[in-house]
């Protein structure tokens, strides 16, 4: 082991030690039940025969740049990427396709039980990324951790359906952010436009608050949108920014510039 390597290896176990405790948390926290007001939305509108139509039609952005990230999958940038990286990516746009679909069902009549198939394909977006993140970055070349890791955000959300307990849910979905940025700042990678993930992470921030100030957007905005349906569009918008990165990429001269 070189010595230019040494404080990266330290990193990377720090990050597997992180990982590993957040899997532990998951578990021993309090359980957390599924709020009902939850399924109160703001904006429930019927238009053209859809109810809840902004939170419904919405959805159509994520089914978009799904579709289009995984064209871009063909591309000689994208190619370039090793297998692992690249087969994550491709999992991680064809979950915001699914999502498209398992967000609208939710939205056109929201329940605990439709829920479910809201966050499920949810997972298939964020775990694939923690994946392709950190394939990347440690030249991963088996393609072992991208299905552990999509397998355990899956089971947090069966978890909650059959305990009721959405602990390990929010876990697995603000881990692996907390995971992803970590490796922005600790961990170099080989490629260029990686700046663009820090936009992207950006846009996960403004629909996190845009979803928690649901009525109060709704109320300032004189009912044009509400907050969840600018978290929809917002969101939707982080992964443009993904999509612009594999498109432009390129391996650096340095790799650990």
């Amino acid at each position: 082991m070189s010595a230019s390597s040494q404080p990266v290896r330290g990193r990377v176990y720090a990050l597997a030690a992180l990982a590993l405790a957040m899997l532990i948390l998951a578990f021993v926290l309090p359980p957390f039940a599924q709020p009902q007001q939850y399924h109160a939305f703001a904006d429930q509108r019927a238009w053209l025969g859809i109810p809840n139509y902004g939170n419904v039609a919405s959805n159509v952005m994520f089914l978009v740049v799904g579709l289009a990230g995984l064209l871009a999958m063909r591309q000689p940038a994208v190619q370039a990427l090793n297998a692992a990286a690249r087969h994550a990516y491709a999992l991680m746009f064809a979950g915001l396709v699914v999502t498209a679909f398992g967000s609208a069902y939710y939205h056109w009549a929201p329940s605990d039980v439709r829920l479910m198939w809201d966050r499920l394909p949810m997972t298939l977006v964020f775990m694939p990324l923690l994946a392709a993140t950190y394939a990347e970055r440690l030249r991963w070349r088996s393609w072992l951790p991208l299905p552990v890791l999509t397998l355990l955000g899956v089971g947090s959300v069966l978890y909650w359906r059959f305990s009721g307990n959405l602990m390990p849910y929010f876990v697995a979905q603000g881990g692996s952010i907390l995971l992803i940025l970590l490796a922005l700042v600790l961990l170099p990678t080989p490629w260029t436009k990686r700046g663009l993930l820090w936009f992207a992470l950006g846009c996960y921030a403004i629909a996190f608050v845009s979803e928690k100030c649901d009525l109060a957007i709704f109320q300032l905005t004189h009912g044009i949108l509400s907050g969840h349906t600018i978290k929809h569009l917002v969101a939707a918008a982080g992964f443009c920014f993904m999509l612009q990165m594999l498109r432009q990429q390129h391996l650096k001269t340095d790799p650990d510039r």
